[in-house]
């Protein structure tokens, strides 16, 4: 029998990053650290922007200031420890509610969804010359059959005058203070991993662009919607060349994981084993 693996779509690019952290995460060899003042806001936003786009989608009456309501009681009660790191809540809600109301204004109006915050069943990927089977699992920020640069979606329905044929195309929301700056491409394997489970979930294809929805959440609330090229090329490889899914299968089966000193996530803040980690 493969050993098997679960991995969610939004841990592949931890374990890309950092594979010693984000195995041992993933394998549950170590506890996580409370979440973090960023990683709050940026639920609280997934929230807030989650029930507004629902109630488009439903036909609802909601107005950005209701949705921000969400924002801010889920700042207030995120249901898990939170090291805020001297963050006070007034400038969590500022920041939050900053590129929420920026997003619902700027993003949300130009976007057709047809679902939000989709629990996605899981797809099982055997690698019999590792003798590994991943399952890959998530749930997806959104599915929209519309995307209209300039001219606003009405009553989340999109025309023939406005668009070309409908494709479905899936968007992921990501924030934080450097949202807008990083480069779309680091978040290819998560994306085609929604592709891949959305798919297989509703029985549809997606064939449109994959879209990131980047909420930066500094003083200047930027918003922009990114594409992102050929995602499931780099989860799944080509004829010449394997993709981040066979080198995952390679990983865990020989358990070597290396640690990586330059990411983002090596302090004590963010990995549990930086205290006894010989690579920082």
């Amino acid at each position: 029998m493969p050993q098997v693996i679960d991995i969610r779509a939004s841990s592949i690019a931890a374990l890309v990053d950092c594979p010693l952290r984000g195995a041992s995460l993933a394998l549950g060899l170590v506890d996580p650290l409370p979440s973090t003042a960023p990683a709050c806001i940026g639920s609280a936003c997934h929230e807030g922007t989650a029930k507004y786009d629902a109630a488009r989608i439903n036909g609802e009456k909601m107005s950005v200031d209701d949705a921000a309501g969400f924002v801010v009681d889920y700042l207030k009660d995120p249901g898990q420890e939170v090291n805020w790191g001297g963050v006070s809540m007034r400038e969590a809600e500022r920041r939050a509610l900053g590129v929420h109301t920026r997003y619902c204004t700027d993003i949300a109006p130009h976007m057709a969804y047809e679902a939000v915050e989709l629990p996605l069943e899981s797809l099982s990927i055997e690698f019999p010359e590792n003798d590994i089977q991943i399952n890959l699992t998530g749930t997806l920020d959104r599915i929209y059959r519309g995307w209209i640069e300039f001219e606003p979606v009405v009553d989340n329905t999109v025309t023939a005058e406005t668009t070309a044929p409908i494709r479905r195309g899936i968007l992921d929301i990501k924030t934080g203070a450097r949202a807008c700056s990083q480069a779309p491409g680091r978040h290819k394997a998560q994306l085609a991993t929604y592709e891949l489970l959305a798919e297989l979930t509703t029985g549809e294809s997606v064939t449109a662009p994959a879209l990131i929805g980047a909420l930066q959440t500094s003083s200047e609330y930027r918003v922009e919607v990114k594409e992102v090229l050929s995602p499931r090329t780099a989860l799944l490889g080509t004829d010449d060349q394997i993709g981040i899914l066979n080198h995952l299968a390679r990983m865990f089966q020989t358990g070597d994981f290396i640690g990586n000193p330059s990411s983002w996530l090596c302090s004590d803040k963010y990995c549990p084993l930086w205290n006894g980690c010989i690579f920082r």
